[in-house]
């Protein structure tokens, strides 16, 4: 015979019931002369709801299947499984076996005649049971969210740890790398790019490991906690039985607490991140791309240059040049869309050219400086942060800068919005700052 116990919680009074029902059934067995000890199967802190997560319950049947076990017994139904459904499907397979499990509370010994319809209509009841006690959870939880009273787990919270009283304060290592993140994302780069960054320089996740995803990296720039704020029950559990949890598409009340804590992100810049995606995704559905940035470290402009015909993006190609070099050369993504149809006819354009004109165009708004410094003061002052915060940007690059005389990647992310094209070989290069400079490309 095996006994098997389980308390729900890791609370001090569920333990010590934990111990007494393995204390209690270990000694219950082992003294009874007509009982063979087999194992004491015992799952702590775990929910009766389902069996998925039950290790030791799942290793008691895998021990049945294998003849090690020929009874069970156990205090109670609820101990055994709250789910209708489970109980009843591991007990009829057991009982297949030949193994019988004594419920020692309602006194049913499944192995008897009558003891599967009793125990029907009583692992039922321990299924309402746990209903209701999800039911009167919930509404506890929603309560103290109304009055702006939580707890949070930082276990994959990158930037905060939790107090005595669950409340989040800094942790300030950690918050380096998110305002990285932050400024990172505003200087042009993309979540894929600073995941690279990130993994090439060893910076550590929440973790321990160096090992990034893009996907959290974009779940973080849209995180309210990290400007102060906490909004709750983001997400909710559809089914107390499955434990399933789902996105609050709106289906039930969120609540939004501001000022709930430390900022690691300033408002501001928090603001200037969201309108920055807003942007981005507004640029891929007007140039017609599905990527804002593929790989600046070997291909810089990327998504950067734009058809002065049909509003598309310039594609990289590599050509063989007349004296057998490679030759980087850029084309509208419309020209050949469909194979062997010539579509829009603008000309293509050598990267050497849009590197030149890059250079000139940055070259020519730094000479020019006082005359774009009356603009710049204006956007500063003016309600779009985002708008504000590139004009604070360039007044800042431009103070004192000399003038480039050669690419740099991590700059031109910077300040290029993009370079348009035009069938009569001008180039109109405009920078974040909404700064437009043409210039004339002197390929034939």
């Amino acid at each position: 015979m095996a006994a098997y116990c389980r308390v729900s919680t890791d609370q001090e009074e569920q333990l010590l019931s934990y111990e007494n029902q393995v204390n209690y059934y270990t000694n219950y067995i082992s003294e009874n002369p007509l009982y063979e000890y087999a194992g004491t199967y015992a799952d702590e802190g775990i929910s009766g709801t389902n069996t998925k997560k039950r290790d030791e319950f799942n290793r008691m049947i895998a021990d049945c299947r294998e003849r090690k076990i020929d009874m069970i017994i156990t205090k109670s139904i609820s101990r055994f499984a709250r789910n209708t459904l489970d109980c009843l499907n591991y007990v009829r397979e057991l009982k297949e076996l030949g193994i019988g499990i004594i419920f020692e509370k309602e006194n049913i010994n499944t192995l008897d005649a009558k003891g599967e319809v009793l125990l029907t209509i009583l692992s039922s009841l321990a299924q309402d049971e746990s209903r209701s006690i999800s039911e009167n959870c919930t509404w506890g939880i929603r309560r103290r969210f109304e009055a702006g009273r939580h707890k949070m787990s930082t276990k994959r919270f990158l930037g905060y740890d939790t107090d005595a009283d669950g409340k989040l304060v800094i942790n300030p290592q950690q918050a380096k790398i998110v305002v990285r993140l932050f400024l990172e994302y505003l200087d042009g780069k993309t979540v894929d790019y600073i995941k690279r960054i990130f993994e090439q320089e060893g910076i550590l996740n929440w973790n321990g490991t160096a090992k990034w995803q893009a996907t959290t990296l974009n779940s973080m720039l849209v995180n309210e906690k990290y400007k102060g704020d906490a909004l709750l029950q983001k997400s909710y559990t559809v089914d107390f039985l499955s434990k399933k949890r789902a996105q609050n598409q709106g289906e039930i009340q969120q609540y939004y607490i501001e000022e709930d804590h430390e900022a690691i992100i300033d408002v501001k810049t928090w603001e200037c991140v969201q309108l920055e995606t807003e942007r981005r995704k507004h640029y891929l559905e007007e140039h017609g791309t599905n990527s804002y940035s593929h790989n600046p470290e070997n291909n810089p402009f990327a998504s950067r240059i734009v058809c002065g015909s049909c509003n598309k993006v310039f594609s990289r190609k590599g050509w063989r040049s007349r004296n057998g070099g490679d030759r980087k050369v850029w084309q509208c993504s419309e020209r050949y869309k469909v194979k062997g149809v010539v579509g829009c006819g603008n000309r293509h354009v050598d990267e050497e050219t849009l590197v030149k004109a890059y250079l000139l165009a940055w070259n020519a708004l730094l000479e020019n400086r006082g005359i774009f410094m009356e603009r710049w003061q204006e956007q500063m002052q003016g309600e779009n942060l985002l708008e504000s915060y590139r004009a604070e940007k360039f007044m800042e690059y431009t103070e004192g800068a000399e003038p480039l005389t050669e690419m740099d990647t991590d700059f031109m992310l910077k300040t290029l919005d993009h370079i348009k094209v035009f069938e009569n070989g001008t180039l109109r290069v405009i920078f974040l700052d909404g700064t437009e400079i043409e210039c004339k490309s002197e390929e034939e």
